[in-house]
């Protein structure tokens, strides 16, 4: 069992363990120390059963033990589609995740911003859908306590908010609702430093994992960019005492890893943060 520090507050996404059920993965959580979890309602059991109400709400207890933060689906959905279906489902999809984060207590969501469909930048078409998106789900947030954070994406021609100049003109312009944001740090790459210095205010949750060779959400220890400084500036300068939570691709490993692999390499993660920030 590991003793966080008091200034530090670590949980993982569900999906590093996404083939577990989630009783399974909250007793690996409990027994890796971790006092938060990033719930992706996606996981395929959960995904599965989510119309069985008895189900859903016998998660409750399992839940309890963490500061919960909730990310909204995204597989096959975008919230800029150009096909008004995906576009819809979109909307609902969010909707419904910001009712389940009620029940289950989480403060707060991460939802992720629109992208054209084909790569190719995006057009006024695609920039206008994701901001009549973000009007009804964060007026719905507003009306049930609930705060969304939008997920800066990694680098891409047809990704909206990639960059920290157009997270700040979204941020900005949705302060009023109360839009805040969470923090990629394998997306953000070589820019991370960027966005804590000129959004640290809106930052209300952290993905943090490695970069190798330019791909996203490896092991910390293994990354090639040093993030030591963004997390220590987001700590001691900024004052952040929000979740940072690991997101780590076990699609990265050669070979498929066992529970206690996976367990072992969330106790190293964070053994290694907490060295990060000595």
């Amino acid at each position: 069992m590991i003793t966080m520090g008091n200034k530090l507050k670590v949980g993982c996404s569900t999906l590093f363990l996404w083939e577990y059920p989630i009783e399974v993965i909250c007793d690996i959580f409990k027994d890796a120390g971790l006092n938060c979890m990033e719930f992706f309602p996606e996981n395929p059991e959960f995904w599965e059963k989510r119309d069985d109400l008895d189900y859903i709400c016998g998660l409750k207890k399992e839940f309890r033990h963490f500061c919960l933060i909730l990310h909204a689906p995204t597989i096959e959905l975008n919230p800029s589609s150009t096909n008004d279906y995906v576009y819809e489902a979109s909307i609902k999809e969010t909707i419904w995740s910001i009712n389940l984060a009620k029940l289950y207590g989480a403060k707060y969501i991460t939802i992720h911003p629109g992208k054209r469909p084909t790569k190719r930048p995006p057009r006024e078409k695609e920039y206008i859908k994701f901001y009549k998106y973000l009007d009804v789900v964060l007026d719905y947030a507003k009306k049930n306590g609930i705060t969304l954070c939008l997920e800066n994406l990694p680098k891409k021609t047809n990704y909206i908010c990639y960059s920290s100049q157009e997270m700040e003109e979204v941020l900005n312009k949705y302060t009023i609702k109360n839009l805040k944001m969470t923090l990629d740090f394998a997306h953000a790459k070589e820019e991370t430093q960027n966005f804590v210095d000129k959004l640290n205010q809106y930052i209300k949750n952290i993905h943090i994992s490695g970069v190798v060779d330019g791909k996203d959400h490896y092991p910390l220890e293994l990354s090639q960019i040093d993030f030591s400084k963004p997390v220590k500036d987001l700590i001691y300068k900024y004052n952040y005492k929000n979740c940072f939570n690991l997101e780590i691709n076990d699609k990265n490993y050669k070979r498929t890893l066992s529970k206690d692999e996976k367990m072992n390499v969330i106790i190293k993660e964070v053994g290694y943060l907490e060295n990060l920030i000595k």
